[in-house]
């Protein structure tokens, strides 16, 4: 369905005909900052050999069993009213950021201490002496990959805000480029193929698009009904049409994706 990566520990499964894929939870992090001309997303581009190959989509993963452990409690603040799958989900988000793009959202800005590849986040976190705050993290949109996907996600779309200046790179491995676009931007290079877009991170840039300020954008997060999209999946000969339910909010709810590149939702 989106933006997330796979992994050896995602624990999808390749569908038979007779078996359906279990949904993997993961989260992708649409992280906004006001820019000088409105707006702006944090986006990256998949690596050719990755799942979603050249795709630009926003951060994001499978949700790691470390994301849910208790000890996070000493190293985050907001979790009150949070639910442990809920924490596990934002906790995963800023780790996804920071993995990615070595953007790293802690309440007292600081420059990591020196860790490797495979230093646990949280002890990253610990060493930055700050802590995460999972109220900067807000529900945006919920997508759950259709069941004939032999590969499924059950995706929490979060909706994170940038209020300092940090630099963010790409990881070179499962993306080749980091850029931060308005929406208008990010979709213009869609219709005109210049990036590979997919449907979910097509359709959240459409919401987004509809305001112009960090501010903005969550009041109509926190406001908006969230309601689990499932596209559906009709097959034509000029390729495959994508649909998803009038409840969902989005602006637009069609689809065309010619046979050549079409996105797995």
């Amino acid at each position: 369905m989106g933006e997330p990566r796979i992994t050896a520990r995602e624990g999808a499964r390749a569908a038979s005909p007779r078996d359906v894929a279990v949904p993997v939870p993961s989260t992708t992090v649409l992280l906004v900052r006001d820019g000088d001309e409105g707006l702006e997303v944090l986006m990256v581009v998949r690596h050719a050999r990755s799942y979603f190959p050249s795709a630009m989509v926003f951060p994001g993963g499978v949700i790691d069993p470390e994301d849910g452990e208790e000890a996070w409690l000493d190293h985050a603040n907001g979790a009150e009213g949070l639910d442990a799958q809920e924490r596990a989900r934002r906790v995963a988000g800023f780790r996804e950021l920071y993995e990615e793009t070595g953007v790293l959202l802690v309440d007292a800005p600081a420059h990591p201490a020196e860790t490797s590849g495979e230093t646990p986040f949280l002890e990253v976190v610990r060493r930055s002496g700050g802590k995460l705050d999972l109220t900067a993290m807000t529900p945006f949109a919920h997508w759950v990959t259709p069941e004939m996907s032999p590969k499924r996600f059950d995706t929490y779309f979060r909706l994170c805000w940038q209020t300092t200046e940090m630099t963010a790179v790409s990881d070179g491995r499962e993306t080749v480029a980091v850029e931060w676009l308005r929406p208008a931007e990010a979709l213009a290079l869609g219709a005109s193929r210049a990036r590979n877009l997919l449907f979910p991170t097509k359709c959240q840039l459409e919401l987004l698009e509809q305001t112009s300020t960090v501010a903005a954008a969550i009041e109509a997060a926190r406001a908006r009904r969230i309601v689990p999209v499932s596209p559906t999946l009709e097959q034509r000969p000029e390729g495959t049409l994508l649909r998803i339910c009038e409840e969902s909010g989005y602006p637009v709810r069609e689809f065309l994706a010619d046979p050549a590149s079409t996105p797995r939702p």
